[in-house]
């Protein structure tokens, strides 16, 4: 997955609200909210020759980022990646996210586990992105991370707000765990969590939806995980 298609391009500009003298922590605007999931939607990727190819060109991104924590963070793993030679990278990705259940990409995993289970809040989050005129690449599962980001980067705020809201506990708990495994990509997903703002409804999303959906879909989706997907 290097992009997903949506019905219109969207244009981004960086800006920042501030709380000044309230000792409150910033909060980042919806353009900066957008632009920090969609470089971070394409860091969390395999890091194939690809995906090492295209560093130079979200490093280009990052530095018209004006914030300097968040350049910071995203140059300093950006530039981490770079020296790292790809063998030792691409291992150091498949022990952070391939060996425990909470740091799996795939977010309904961390949640739910089971086939059965996970099939209900799939659905969910492919309804809540077909609703916004987002299209999937069909090899991938709605909850793959990369994926999610890109949704909020590009989706209309109330349908990104709604799929983070569903998502939040998953988000929080693969944070954790990663975040104390010493990996290099802690400090990104400490930063994803930074700039996405705490949801405001319960963060698992409703199933009754889901289950009026036509049993066809739950099964495609029981096919995807069976052919190696999480």
């Amino acid at each position: 997955m290097r992009g997903i298609l949506m019905g219109e391009e969207t244009t981004t500009t960086m800006t920042m609200d501030t709380n000044e003298g309230t000792g409150q922590s910033l909060v980042y605007d919806t353009d900066t909210r957008r632009m920090v999931c969609k470089l971070i939607s394409y860091l969390l990727q395999y890091p194939d020759t690809e995906w090492r190819e295209g560093l130079q060109g979200v490093k280009e991104a990052v530095q018209s980022i004006s914030d300097t924590t968040l350049n910071q963070i995203l140059l300093t793993f950006v530039d981490e990646a770079l020296t790292v030679n790809s063998i030792q990278w691409q291992d150091s990705y498949v022990r952070t996210f391939d060996f425990d259940k909470k740091s799996n990409l795939y977010l309904t995993y961390a949640l739910h586990g089971d086939e059965r289970d996970r099939g209900p809040a799939l659905i969910e989050l492919k309804r809540r992105y077909e609703a916004a005129g987002f299209y999937m690449e069909v090899s991938e599962l709605p909850d793959y991370l990369p994926m999610v980001l890109e949704f909020v980067a590009e989706a209309p705020e109330e349908a990104a707000m709604g799929v983070l809201s569903s998502c939040h506990k998953a988000l929080v708990s693969m944070t954790e765990s990663i975040t104390g495994q010493s990996s290099p990509y802690g400090p990104l997903l400490s930063l994803m969590l930074q700039v996405i703002p705490e949801p405001a409804a319960p963060d698992v999303p409703e199933q009754a939806e889901a289950g009026n959906q036509q049993p066809e879909d739950l099964n495609q989706i029981a096919a995807q995980m069976r052919r190696g997907n999480r």
